[in-house]
């Protein structure tokens, strides 16, 4: 009869961790749908419950974007700042088109949190196109001399070949253009359809530009 009885309760206790975990599973499944809505809509607090609940901050979305760059996407900027507190982050994770956070936090010009990134060890240097490039092509200053700062290779090729100083020209500002001449970037270098930083500015309709970087090209020729 005993040995009936703990059987039982055996078999209520297996029962009741089956359904506890199923429910568990089911809460954490529903937080985690709703994520995206969270991040939508920058509200940091729900995010930071459910990383502390377990939630993995290198989460995707359904199209492979990590929950730190979707949250630059969203402009959700206080759900980056809980995300990128986060212990268990990956600070250089990369989407399917190997990019990373600070390829996206430069894109949109946000230095302090290029700063925060790079103290946290994001890495500045990368094969293909890098943070570097992504500052150029909109003209973000303070972000490229930054970069440089920390180390980024001004010549830096893209796999098409494409220089940040391409970029910047293509940006049209000029200042941003002089800060990458100033750390060594080649205004002559090509592309791989032979076009340098002069076509990139003119296609733009920088034309002024274009012009200064001609006749910059030309003067560094020897004679």
């Amino acid at each position: 009869m005993r040995n009936s009885l703990n059987f039982n309760n055996k078999l209520l206790i297996n029962i009741f961790f089956i359904v506890f975990g199923w429910f568990s599973l089911s809460v954490f499944a529903q937080g985690n749908q709703d994520l995206w809505l969270y991040v939508q809509n920058d509200r940091a607090g729900e995010v930071k419950s459910l990383l502390n609940k377990g939630l993995d901050p290198n989460t995707r979305t359904s199209s492979g974007n990590p929950l730190l760059m979707q949250a630059v996407r969203d402009a959700a900027w206080e759900v980056f700042d809980v995300v990128l507190e986060n212990p268990r982050t990956d600070i250089n994770i990369q989407n399917a088109y190997q990019e990373t956070p600070l390829m996206y936090v430069s894109i949109v010009g946000d230095l302090p949190r290029a700063r925060k990134l790079v103290a946290k060890g994001a890495q500045v240097n990368q094969l293909g196109w890098t943070a570097l490039h992504y500052a150029a092509v909109r003209g973000h200053t303070d972000v490229v001399k930054f970069l440089l700062e920390q180390g980024a290779m001004p010549n830096a090729p893209a796999p098409d070949g494409t220089s940040p100083i391409m970029m910047a020209a293509r940006s049209g500002n000029t200042e941003t253009v002089q800060a990458l001449i100033n750390a060594g970037a080649d205004p002559a270098a090509v592309n791989d359809k032979a076009e340098n930083a002069v076509d990139a500015a003119r296609k733009a309709g920088h034309n002024k530009l274009a012009d200064a970087l001609e006749i910059l090209i030309r003067n560094r020729r020897p004679q």
